[in-house]
């Protein structure tokens, strides 16, 4: 787990996902460790907030 300061100060405890090899050296993470049981996962991207969340179907949804 990393600590990070987010936008408004506060510091918020940030669980980093175990990486799984891949083939072609590219990382690789499972859905089940990012979304750890809830189903959903925020993401900031060059100061932006992605959503990604899992669908009652078992799809991926990523939504900004």
């Amino acid at each position: 787990m990393n600590n990070q300061s987010s936008a408004n100060g506060n510091v918020e405890q940030q669980q980093t996902a175990p990486l799984i090899g891949s083939q072609d050296g590219s990382s690789r993470v499972s859905s089940e460790s990012l979304l750890a049981g809830n189903g959903r996962l925020e993401i900031v991207h060059e100061n932006e907030i992605y959503r990604l969340s899992r669908t009652k179907n078992g799809k991926l949804i990523l939504t900004k």
